[in-house]
Order: structure tokens, then sequence, then C-alpha cells
């Protein structure tokens, strides 16, 4: 039941994840902090568990 449910969200996931990176870099570009390194890090690894069809 769970997985039908992911696999009708995984493709609006996935097109919603790319901006949030693209705007939370920019963000990491112009205000560094830890805690912006880290958003950006963990959605990269999201985004790469997309890319190598974990998720």
């Amino acid at each position: 039941m769970m997985e039908r449910w992911w696999w009708k969200i995984r493709y609006s996931v996935k097109g919603v994840i790319f901006p949030l990176i693209c705007i939370q870099f920019l963000h990491t570009l112009f205000l560094p902090t830890g805690l912006d390194v880290f958003i950006l890090f963990v959605l990269f690894l999201i985004f790469l568990g997309f890319i190598l069809n974990i998720y």
C-alpha cells in the first residue's frame, strides 16, 4: 500500500528537489552557515538517491 503511494508522488518530489537544491545553493553562496551547508548536503544526497533509483 505504501509503495503505491510513494510511486505516485515520486516524480513530483523529484521535480521539486532540483529547484530546492538550486535555491539552497545560491543561499549558501551568499550567506554561508553550517546549517546551510548541511541542508545542501542532505538535499544533494536525496537527489543522488533519485538519480541512482534508490528511492
